[in-house]
């Protein structure tokens, strides 16, 4: 049974828990106990990652050194970056690793609360590429995609998972060098730290100094940063490590920031440096929002991380003070009227002002004005009082003409434009009103990137227009007055804002001293601002269900700068909470978390303005779905032995345990295999395989989510039916033997045999089981026992051509066999036959050279030919009634020596057959017999000359068996007066023998006293010939010698 596992969002980590000490951990601690100072080098080493549709190549190569406080690690995107993390080194310990691990640990963890995630321990937490996952998506706004296993369970899903967080950040522009997947997954402590590292710098660091052009390192460029946020307190940050120990540095840098938050930080105790820097730190993290990345005892520590402390600190490059936070504000102090801009005063006439400090927070104001040089101090009276609190009002009294500067501050610090320079003359000229003179400007009159309910300014400048006040008229586009309201900074300059309701066009009128502007009433209109048509938005068309969390991305980048605003309407009509989030540069998250099936709408607002193409629709189904399943099995006829692929389609079921069961026609369980494909696998697409073993009905049993699925049935077959095989052919007709040198075919019908496509191959006996697997193999042994060369070609679908040319005579043996087992009617002997090496030789079917009244013979060597019947058929001459009959020897197999008489003179015909052919191509062959007369032999004594051809010691010693060997015996007659005649004499003989002392036949002829003797050797090997001549009983002579037959 193979079941895959329900699928769920990361499980949230309980940080009530406190994790066991894991092996991780343990060899953490061991390298706190490594030697200080130590070097440690990992050697280099190349290691391949594996995705589905792209490889990547991470080359590994990891240096850290511990000298003098810092550390240095080559994981950087680039030379700056690089040098930054290079840049520092560690003394006596590796304190370092553990700041590092808690600081980046809890800045992880700042930003996965957004998922409701926490990581507890980063070389065991992040070795699935969930964590890095959630945290890419939530820095980046962006969506990572589908192509990861949500819930990984085997090594490589979770190697899967980390190489597409690389994946990932190479498309995002990050470059990560000397870091491998395998390091992470495996928890490699200090890498993993370079990677958090570098997403550090990437999306907080970095995207804070982007737009810094000045010189240097990203580290100066931050600690530049640092110091212009430190410049109201003329102090300055030379490095991120020892001069943040004590805390009044950053005690400094909160209160300048936030000014009044700690106004004791000039006098704090540097030997308090934990209690000075949690100070800081919880100040920061209530009223900046700055996060408490950084332990208190850290940033104190001798061995404090620099790339930690700049971890913590660059939250302060964007920081904002909340609402509500005990801060005081100079630069919301607004001073005015004629005292400090000097409109309308005359020397020993009161200068009257008003210093606006309601907005400051809580502090003194100090006002003192300075007389031109040489006049008497200048008597400055104010206090605070009026309906408003904050607001002063006063006067001084000049007395001589000039300039007059005027000192306003608010808790020490100068409010904006102070201090005030004001010119004082009796000359009526320069008191004169001119609304000419009057400078407006602002986008409040031009409309200019204004939206409605946004803030719309613009600022009157009437310091050289003369001693009156400007006033201010705004009607909105239904000729309805809107309200505006007027700040006077006191030196002859207001700021008017008003907030536009609606697009529309609106009228502002300013007037100065009764008299209209030169360019007034001034005509604003208010416009969209944005093309809500380029709002892209992505992951509507995702599959969302009860109990997911949707992320839908917006990107706003190309549709101008504005607003995104949301709603989210279940299908009830109740409205849906939801998380909207933007980075600040275009790009927007929305989050919903349903709880109803069916169709709910999200309307989307962008600068006011509606996007196209909504409400949009998400369609919410039920958490599982098991009658979507869909399993592929592409035929219900399998194959016996075969592994049987089929596919699950789960992806639009929802989420659900997927069990799958393969049963035999007995009801037991088979082995089934799940392929491990996590790309597909995460997607809902799984491949199962089983491979049937016996013959019989199987049962593939679905159930998902603990639903029923499907019950198909399928049927194994062998791939090969034998007793429905057909063999046929010539060549297997046991009627009509094969012919050496001629090709046999024959045909294997295997069409109503074969339940699919089948293979059919030559057998070769040397190489059993070496080759792949064939359906259907063949065989044809020859005489010799040899396998035989086939020719194997598929005429048409399951039907097979099979050839072989026998190259010599003799039985052959062919077989077909599946799996070892022969196919009906195999093995099947066959018989080939060479008739064109036979041969016939001898006299006894030459035309000349027998002599009637004696025996012939010939030779017939089928040794080459194969084992059949030799049939001899001969008639003599005249009417055919005369018939010798032969005797057939075989002296060796396939060797045959035939004999028959000849008395009678004349042509003979000889018919031989071996097997059911005719030698001579089907013709007798024609001897020819011819007749002799002996003459009489005198009966006294005689000496005998013998003349052996062939066989005199002159003559060649040996010959061969195709040769006729000639015995010529001559007589010399010399008679003695006293000799008895007997009678005739006897003729002489003459034996040829053999090897194995057989007598060789032999014919005799007599010419001229000459008695020749013809034989035909037929085996090979020394010979003798022995000839005897004798009359009546008594020898008068013998004479043998030895020759040698060869072939």
């Amino acid at each position: 049974m193979t079941t895959t596992p329900k699928k769920k969002k990361f499980v949230m980590y309980n940080t009530d828990e406190t994790k066991e000490e894991t092996p991780n951990n343990s060899q953490f601690k061991r390298d706190l106990r490594s030697d200080a100072g130590s070097v440690i080098r990992a050697s280099l080493r190349k290691r391949k990652m594996k995705r589905g549709n792209s490889h990547a190549e991470i080359t590994v190569s990891q240096t850290t050194a511990h000298v003098n406080g810092a550390v240095t690690m080559t994981t950087q995107v680039n030379e700056d970056e690089r040098q930054c993390y290079l840049d520092d080194v560690i003394s006596e310990n590796v304190g370092w690793i553990r700041i590092q691990e808690k600081t980046f640990k809890r800045w992880m963890n700042e930003h996965l609360k957004h998922r409701k995630l926490e990581v507890e321990d980063i070389t065991e937490d992040l070795n699935d590429g969930l964590a890095l996952i959630n945290l890419l998506e939530v820095l980046s706004h962006k969506s990572i995609g589908r192509n990861y296993t949500k819930k990984p369970r085997i090594n490589a899903q979770k190697m899967e998972n980390i190489v597409a967080t690389f994946n990932f950040m190479k498309g995002e522009g990050i470059k990560i060098v000397n870091i491998d997947s395998t390091d992470i997954m495996q928890g490699n402590m200090k890498l993993t730290l370079g990677l958090i590292w570098t997403l550090i710098f990437n999306y907080q660091i970095a995207a804070n100094l982007k737009d810094d052009n000045s010189g240097g390192g990203p580290k100066k460029k931050l600690l530049n940063k640092i110091n212009q946020k430190l410049q109201p307190s003329g102090r300055k940050a030379k490095n991120f490590t020892g001069d943040w120990n004590d805390g009044t540095l950053l005690a400094c840098l909160v209160n300048c920031i936030a000014p009044g938050l700690i106004p004791n930080y000039t006098i704090l105790n540097p030997d308090d440096k934990v209690e000075n820097i949690k100070m800081a730190m919880d100040l920061a993290e209530t009223w900046l929002g700055v996060p408490k990345l950084l332990a208190p005892e850290d940033m104190a520590s001798t061995s404090a991380d620099d790339l930690s402390n700049m971890t913590y600190l660059s939250g302060f490059l964007d920081c904002k003070v909340k609402e509500g936070a005990p801060v005081v504000y100079p630069n919301r102090c607004i001073a005015r009227g004629p005292g400090v801009s000097g409109v309308g005063l005359l020397p020993g006439k009161p200068a009257t002002f008003e210093i606006d400090a309601s907005k400051c927070g809580a502090g003194d104001v100090v006002v003192t004005v300075d007389g031109p040089e040489g006049s008497d101090p200048v008597k400055v009276e104010y206090s605070a009082g009026g309906d408003t609190p904050g607001v002063y009002t006063g006067s001084y009294h000049p007395k001589d003409e000039g300039e007059y500067t005027v000192n306003v501050t608010f808790c020490g610090v100068d409010v904006p434009k102070a201090p005030f320079k004001v010119k004082i003359y009796n000359d009526g000229p320069r008191n004169k009103v001119d609304p000419k003179k009057v400078k407006v400007e602002g986008p409040g009159l031009t409309g200019d990137m204004i939206l409605p309910d946004e803030n719309a300014w613009f600022k009157i400048n009437y310091l050289e227009a003369g001693p009156a006040e400007p006033k201010v008229e705004i009607v909105g586009p239904d000729s309805q007055p809107i309200a505006f309201n007027v700040e006077q900074d006191g030196k002859g300059e207001q700021y008017v804002s008003y907030k536009p309701p609606k697009f529309g066009m609106y009228n502002v009128a300013v007037n100065f001293g009764g008299m209209p502007l030169p360019n007034s009433p001034y005509k604003v209109k208010i416009s969209p601002k944005v093309d809500a048509s380029k709002v892209k938005v992505a992951g509507l068309a995702q599959i969302v269900r009860i109990g997911d969390s949707p992320v839908f991305n917006i990107d706003t980048t190309t549709a101008g700068e504005g607003k995104m605003e949301a709603q989210v309407v279940s299908p009830s009509g109740k409205l849906l909470d939801f998380v909207l989030d933007d980075d600040d540069a275009g790009h927007h998250t929305l989050k919903i978390n349903p709880s109803e099936m069916g169709t709910h709408t999200i309307s989307l607002v962008y600068g006011k303005v509606p996007v196209p193409h909504g409400p949009f629709s998400v369609k919410v189904r039920p958490e599982s779905e098991p009658d979507k399943v869909k399993v592929q099995i592409e035929n219900s006829v399998i194959r016996l032995g075969e592994p049987t692929k089929f596919k699950i389609d789960s992806t639009e079921a929802g989420n659900g345990d997927l069990v799958v069961r393969i049963l035999d026609s007995l009801g037991n369980e088979v082995e089934v295999d799940h392929d491990q494909n996590g790309y597909e696998v995460s997607l809902g697409l799984d491949t199962f395989t089983f491979t049937p073993k016996k013959e019989g009905d199987y049962v593939v049993d679905v159930t998902f989510a603990g639903e029923p699925v499907t019950e198909a049935r399928l049927a194994a077959e062998p791939r090969l039916k034998l007793d429905k095989l057909n063999i046929f052919g010539d060549g297997l007709n046991s009627n009509k033997p094969l012919k050496v040198g001629e090709e046999c075919k024959m045909t294997i019908d295997a069409s109503r045999a074969m339940t699919g496509d089948i293979v059919i191959r030559e057998k070769d006996p040397n190489k059993m089981g070496a080759e792949d697997h064939a359906d259907l193999e063949l065989l044809v042994v020859g005489p010799d026992g040899r396998p035989v060369t086939l020719e194997i070609e598929e005429s048409e679908p399951g039907v097979f051509k099979v050839a072989f040319t026998p190259d010599k005579a003799g039985n052959y043996l062919f077989v077909a066999e599946s799996e070892g087992v022969a196919a009906p009617k195999c093995p099947i002997p066959l018989k080939a036959r060479g008739l064109k090496s036979v041969k016939v030789y001898g006299p006894g079917i030459e035309p000349s050279g027998n002599l009637c009244g004696f025996d012939t013979h010939f030779v017939v060597d089928a040794r080459e030919a194969g084992e059949e019947q030799l049939f001899v058929d001969i008639v003599g001459p005249g009417t055919g009634e005369f018939k010798p009959v032969p005797t057939i020897t075989e002296p060796k197999k396939g060797l045959f020596n035939i004999k028959y008489d000849v008395s009678l003179h004349n042509n003979y015909d000889v018919n031989v057959k071996y097997g059911e052919d005719s030698l001579n191509q089907g013709k007798p062959y024609k001897p020819k017999v011819h007749t002799h007369s002996v003459g009489a032999f005198p009966s006294t004594r005689r000496r005998v000359e013998i003349q052996i051809t062939h066989l005199s010691l002159e003559a060649p010693s040996s010959c061969s068996v195709d040769d006729y060997i000639d015995i010529r015996l001559k007589y010399a007659q010399r008679f003695k007066s006293t000799a008895k005649v007997c009678g005739p004499a006897q003729p002489p003989t003459v034996k040829v023998i053999g090897p194995a002392r057989k007598l060789v036949d032999t014919k005799t002829s007599v010419k001229d006293s000459t008695y020749k003797i013809r034989a035909s050797p037929v085996e090979v090997g020394a010979h003798k010939v022995v000839v005897r001549c004798s009359d009546s009983d008594l020898v008068y002579g013998s004479f043998s010698n030895m020759f040698e037959i060869t072939k």
